[in-house]
């Protein structure tokens, strides 16, 4: 039985990377990198519960495997047999996050006058592409709305800028990426990588407020912007406004392909750890919340 290892982006909006662990019949999920979720969802327990997937428990590092109530007259010896073999995969192959990203087609909500990759909307891997939604939009999610903070303006003006941006008549297309990060997309039309904004939102823009106002958001982003793999003196700067946000750093940050400021991390997650002391602290400034799809 093979095992297969990946991550994909975690999108509407953008909030990090799911390490994924498969086997036949059964996969495991990360959102942290230490905390996985395993699941088993083979197709004659499917077909005998109605079930999409069946819960097989939970596991980290530290506490080992966690196992999930399962009722009902169910297969058990097939569950026993995938949950235990996907238990072993995970055991032998979790410290080796962050795996690689595989969801290569994506979808770009494009700039109305130049006709580039404006923002991107959703991933998919091999031919999992859903078809374009009608009327596509932008937006930075629920979080952003009630945390994120600028001079520059609010998370609606932000919507607001980049809806602009894509026009009265916004265009959504799937694209394909290559390895050295150039595209193509359905029609056969080739995007070369420097089109592609690094920070999958682009940053260049005419007016300093809105630059500014984009440039806010990105860093606060940091924590889940610094899991992609980034030039260095992109990654330095978003280290730099990650430690701004020690809960949520703290959270993610075994899934940093790399760290440059590795004394930053420390000081950072020395203060995580305080704010979890101080529960009231921690609800006001910024709350743990587990993984929500926006």
């Amino acid at each position: 039985m093979g095992i297969e290892t990946y991550s994909r982006r975690l999108l509407a909006p953008f909030h990090g990377l799911q390490q994924i662990i498969s086997v036949a019949g059964g996969i495991a999920e990360s959102m942290n990198g230490w905390d996985w979720k395993l699941y088993v969802a083979d197709e004659s327990i499917v077909s005998h519960t109605g079930l999409s997937e069946i819960v097989y428990g939970s596991w980290n590092p530290a506490q080992g495997l966690s196992r999930s109530r399962i009722r009902g007259a169910i297969p058990s010896n097939l569950i026993e047999q995938i949950g235990d073999h996907l238990l072993h995969a995970v055991e032998q192959h979790a410290e080796e996050i962050p795996f690689q990203s595989m969801d290569f087609h994506e979808l770009w909500l494009l700039d109305e006058q130049s006709g580039h990759p404006l923002a991107l909307l959703d991933s998919a891997l091999g031919s999992d592409i859903r078809t374009p939604y009608d009327n596509p939009a932008w937006y930075p999610g629920g979080q952003a709305g009630r945390q994120f903070s600028s001079a520059a303006g609010s998370t609606d003006e932000l919507i607001h800028l980049v809806k602009h941006a894509a026009g009265k008549q916004p265009t959504a297309i799937w694209i394909e990426r290559n390895r050295d990060g150039s595209g193509i997309d359905r029609h056969g039309k080739h995007y070369p990588d420097t089109m592609f904004p690094t920070l999958l939102l682009r940053e260049s823009w005419n007016d300093s407020a809105q630059q500014q106002l984009v440039s806010d958001f990105l860093n606060w982003q940091a924590p889940w912007l610094l899991q992609l793999p980034l030039r260095p003196e992109i990654r330095i700067r978003l280290e730099r406004a990650a430690w701004e946000r020690p809960l949520e750093t703290s959270r993610v940050y075994r899934l940093f392909p790399e760290i440059l400021d590795e004394k930053g991390l420390t000081t950072t997650r020395v203060k995580a750890r305080i704010m979890h002391e101080k529960p009231l602290t921690q609800s006001v400034n910024e709350p743990f919340y587990p993984f929500v799809n926006e």
